[in-house]
C-alpha cells in the first residue's frame, strides 16, 4: 500500500509539474535572479536546506487549478517534506491576498515577482523563496504550431537583442516602489490578421491589469513587441487565468501570456507519464521568455 501510495503521489507531482504548479529547474536570460543564481553555481557553493516545518499544520491558498486542492496539498507535501494541513483555491490573486490578510489562510503560493510587488505595499508581510527556478512562457492551442513558431523567432530575437532584458529592467526590476505599471493598449496597425492574447494580471507586475481594467505593463510592453516582429496585430484580452485552457480551446483567445512549464529534461523525465503526455497533447508552449521562482507569502 505504502508503494502504491508513493506512486500516486509521483504522478500527481508530475502532473502539477508540467501544468505549471510546481517549480522545476527552467532557465532563460531576461531575469535579474537567474543570474545570481548562476554566478553562486559557478564558485561551487550550495544553498542550505531549507526547513519548511513552519508550514506543518498550515492552511495555504493559491489561484485555482485544473487539479484538485488535495492532489495539491500531497504534492508539495511530498516535495518539502512538510504537513500542509490543505489548501484553499481561489479564482484571482487578489482574492488569494485578502485570504491570508484576513486569516483564513496561513500562507499564499505565488512567485518571486509577484510577492516583491506585493511586499512593498504590504510590508507587514514577508517571503520565503524556493530554490527552483519557473520558465514562464506562453500557451496556445496545439493546432497553432505556426504561431508558436512565429512567437518563439520573436522571442529570440528579443532576448538576442537585449530588448527583452531591457523590458524585464523597466517593467519589473526598476519599476519604483509604490509606482503602478502604465501602458497603452497595443495600437494596431494595417497587418491583415489580429492575435487574441489573454491576460490574467495574476502575476504583477509581470501580468498586470490595472484597477480600470486595461492590461498594462511588461505584458503589454512585451505583446507589442512581439506584434512588430510577427507582422500581426494583437489585441490584448482579460480573463480569469483558472479559465485560460477552456478559453483557449473555445478559441475565445489565441494565446495565454503565462505559464510556468518544466524543461526540456524535467520533460524528458516525464516521458512515460500519462497525464503529463495527455496535458501537452493539448496545448503548444513558446520559449521561456521570463524566470521566475516559487514563493510562500505569509505574515511577519
Amino acid at each position: 500500500m505504502k508503494g502504491s501510495r508513493n506512486m500516486n503521489i509521483n504522478n500527481w507531482l508530475s502532473i502539477l509539474v508540467a501544468a505549471g504548479i510546481l517549480a522545476t529547474p527552467a532557465m532563460a536570460p531576461c531575469a535579474a535572479p537567474a543570474a545570481k543564481q548562476t554566478k553562486q553555481a559557478a564558485v561551487g557553493t550550495k544553498p542550505p536546506k531549507t526547513d519548511y516545518s513552519f508550514l506543518n499544520g498550515k492552511t495555504g491558498t493559491t489561484n485555482a487549478s485544473v487539479f484538485s486542492e488535495e492532489k495539491l496539498t500531497a504534492a508539495i507535501n511530498h516535495k518539502l517534506g512538510s504537513r500542509i494541513t490543505k489548501f484553499i483555491y481561489t479564482d484571482t490573486m487578489n482574492s488569494c491576498l485578502s485570504m491570508l490578510k484576513s486569516d483564513r489562510a496561513d500562507f499564499m503560493l505565488t512567485s518571486d515577482v509577484s510577492a516583491a510587488y506585493i511586499i512593498q505595499r504590504n510590508p507587514e508581510l514577508k517571503s520565503v523563496i524556493l530554490t527552483d527556478n519557473n520558465g514562464l512562457a506562453m500557451i496556445l492551442r496545439v493546432s497553432d504550431i505556426a504561431l508558436r513558431d512565429k512567437l518563439n523567432s520573436a522571442i529570440k530575437k528579443l532576448k538576442a537583442s537585449g530588448e527583452l532584458a531591457g523590458l524585464y529592467k523597466k517593467w519589473i526590476s526598476d519599476l519604483p516602489v509604490g509606482r503602478e505599471p502604465i501602458m497603452p493598449r497595443i495600437e494596431k496597425t494595417s497587418y491583415p490578421e489580429t492575435i487574441y492574447a489573454g491576460v490574467s494580471g495574476d502575476m504583477p507586475p509581470l501580468d498586470y491589469v490595472a484597477a480600470d481594467g486595461r492590461p498594462a505593463g511588461y505584458n503589454v510592453a512585451l505583446l507589442t513587441e512581439i506584434s512588430k516582429i510577427i507582422g500581426k496585430n494583437i489585441e490584448v484580452i482579460s480573463i480569469d487565468a483558472p479559465a485560460r485552457f477552456a478559453a483557449l480551446q473555445s478559441k475565445k483567445i489565441d494565446v495565454f501570456f503565462w505559464q510556468r512549464v518544466p524543461d526540456k529534461a524535467e520533460k524528458d523525465k516525464l516521458k512515460n507519464d500519462a497525464g503529463v503526455q495527455a496535458f501537452y497533447k493539448k496545448i503548444a508552449v513558446t520559449e521561456p521568455y521570463c524566470v521566475v521562482k516559487t514563493v510562500f507569502l505569509l505574515k511577519k
